[in-house]
């Protein structure tokens, strides 16, 4: 009897850590970012589009974390997107930005690794003709320039 309790008591603390691991670990690097919060308030509203992958899904990119966000028609979650990204800004080195009638309408930006991971956020708005904003984060071992050339690779 006391024997079986140890054992329950050990798959519990085991089974714990797991989730631990798995939840915890999945968004850490992305959690000191005010983009997060872009993810969390537009990611489950009507008119977008967020898709989150890790794991096995991954394995042909060489990524731990990707995430994205598409929002159709929505000119206030662009303005906040952009005001989260300034705040990312600091202590990252902006790749390339583009800039139309004095707002940002596309931008790259590789933040300082963390825990081992390079982090890149990728943001683009196309106004015409579908309106359309796309947010993007990834976490990798790779490089950041490595991400980008993976990215254009796939795209093409």
């Amino acid at each position: 009897m006391k024997r079986r309790k140890i054992q329950l008591s050990m798959k519990r603390k085991l089974l714990s850590a797991l989730l631990l691991l798995l939840f915890g670990f999945s968004g850490f690097a992305q959690s000191n970012l005010e983009i997060r919060h872009a993810f969390d308030k537009y990611g489950n509203q009507k008119g977008s589009v967020m898709v989150e992958l890790k794991g096995e899904m991954l394995q042909g990119y060489d990524f731990d974390l990707f995430r994205s966000l598409t929002i159709r028609n929505n000119s206030e979650a662009a303005n906040y997107i952009r005001k989260c990204l300034a705040l990312d800004e600091s202590g990252a080195r902006k790749v390339k930005e583009i800039v139309a009638n004095g707002l940002p309408t596309s931008i790259y930006l590789q933040l300082p690794p963390l825990k081992g991971l390079h982090r890149l956020i990728l943001f683009n708005e196309v106004k015409h003709p579908s309106n359309e904003i796309t947010l993007i984060y990834i976490e990798s071992k790779l490089e950041s320039e490595d991400i980008l050339k993976l990215i254009l690779k796939r795209n093409k």
